[in-house]
């Protein structure tokens, strides 16, 4: 636990949001009154580079304890191909190394184009045992200086470094990016994809907050702390997946690199246009309950979790609806909130209104199958950035006659 900031380490951090205590998100519930635990969730900003943090995350003994499945395999990755071909314009990648290569998938496509040596960090044991059976060798544990002399006394050093969606859930930086500079060559590609912030803060759209997200980049912070660590981008791309995804190419520079400006303020509005969008959104669910009308939300993943538990919905919504399948019988955490099959929305007469919790590139889908399978009067709402849910919300609260214009 520190005072200061992960990235520059300035005792000068601010407050943005505080969401008191709060579930773990991915701990789904077996039961509507299994116990769970509960911890601070509080989110600070740094006054020096703007990095937003959580200055005291949970102890990865705690969080992690009963992390045991794997999630790329049903998630679709619609940049995935155009990553691929960033790569491949700055690097051969005969040999990868990937830290949190989670099942192997990505490292797959990369030996589809080419790599021979394919190396992997995964302390998932779930996910590593997919990816060994992939072809690929995984080290299962926390990435660390011993394990990277290791791969490299085995392999050489690596033409490519690559670390998807890994970097927003690391506390110590210092010790990533001794790791990267042990197992990259001198002349080689690090490649970085992170959650970007940017999109949710901007519309004060709370289910960007995830506990397990320690760090909150925005393309200023990221390409800041590449710098501080002697990296320079080559490429830096921003992507519709999951809310926002930066993906940054970069080499060591071999000299002194200039960060970018800092972007202090980023996030300064986020809590009071969070707490607005929750004031404005309990009113009209709570009208539409009352009019005899479901409330349900589509989807049960951990943005749902911290949208319904922060914006104080147990009572208001009656039900989630997931396509997972490992998911339904199962609650939400904290709101308790039940998850069944999106085929329970079928045959039921009173209007629904469905609040749609699910990534902005599968919207249109999932609003369609909806709309094509049931036969009552339907209302869809999207809830996440970076859709615009200030649109949605004002929207709906005119088709529930909650407004007028």
């Amino acid at each position: 636990m520190s005072d200061h900031c992960r990235l520059c380490h300035s005792t000068d951090l601010r407050p943005v949001i505080d969401l008191g205590e709060m579930p773990i998100a991915h701990r789904l519930l077996r039961s509507k009154s299994e116990p769970e635990e509960r911890f601070p969730f509080e989110v600070l900003a740094c006054g020096s580079c703007g990095l937003p943090q959580i200055v005291k995350p949970i102890d990865p003994d705690i969080l992690y304890r009963q992390f045991n499945y794997n999630f790329s395999s049903w998630k679709p990755e619609p940049h995935q191909v155009d990553e691929l071909d960033t790569i491949g314009k700055f690097t051969k990648h005969h040999s990868v190394f990937e830290i949190g290569c989670n099942d192997g998938l990505f490292m797959d496509k990369l030996r589809e184009r080419g790599a021979k040596v394919l190396v992997g960090v995964e302390p998932n044991p779930v996910s590593g045992k997919i990816a060994r059976e992939r072809g690929i060798k995984v080290y299962s544990d926390m990435i660390s200086p011993a394990m990277c002399q290791d791969a490299v006394a085995q392999a050489g050093k690596f033409d490519l470094v690559v670390s998807r969606q890994v970097l927003e859930h690391i506390v110590d930086f210092e010790n990533f990016f001794a790791c990267v500079k042990l197992a990259l060559s001198d002349e080689g590609l690090l490649f970085i994809d992170v959650p970007d912030f940017a999109p949710g803060s901007t519309a004060g759209d709370l289910s960007v907050l995830w506990e397990e997200h320690v760090s909150y980049f925005t393309e200023a912070t990221l390409l800041a702390l590449l710098a501080r660590h002697g990296f320079e981008a080559v490429s830096v791309k921003k992507y519709n997946f999951s809310g926002g995804s930066l993906a940054v190419a970069a080499r060591l520079a071999g000299r002194e690199v200039k960060a970018p400006a800092a972007s202090t303020g980023v996030g300064e509005k986020f809590a009071e246009r969070a707490r607005e969008y929750g004031a404005r959104l309990r009113p009209v669910l709570a009208k539409a309950r009352d009019a005899g009308m479901q409330v349900a939300i589509y989807g049960a993943g951990c943005r749902a979790c911290t949208f319904t538990n922060a914006h104080q919905l147990a009572d208001l919504i009656e039900v989630s609806v997931d396509d997972q399948k490992e998911r339904q019988g199962l609650f939400l955490p904290g709101t308790r909130i039940p998850i069944r099959s999106p085929e329970e929305l079928l045959d039921q007469p009173e209007t629904l209104v469905c609040l749609l919790a699910v990534n902005q590139e599968n919207e249109i889908k999932v609003s369609n199958r909806l709309r094509e399978a049931l036969k009552r009067q339907l209302h869809i709402v999207s809830i996440f950035a970076p859709s615009d849910i200030w649109h949605e919300l004002d929207q709906f609260e005119r088709a529930a006659g909650y407004r007028n214009g």
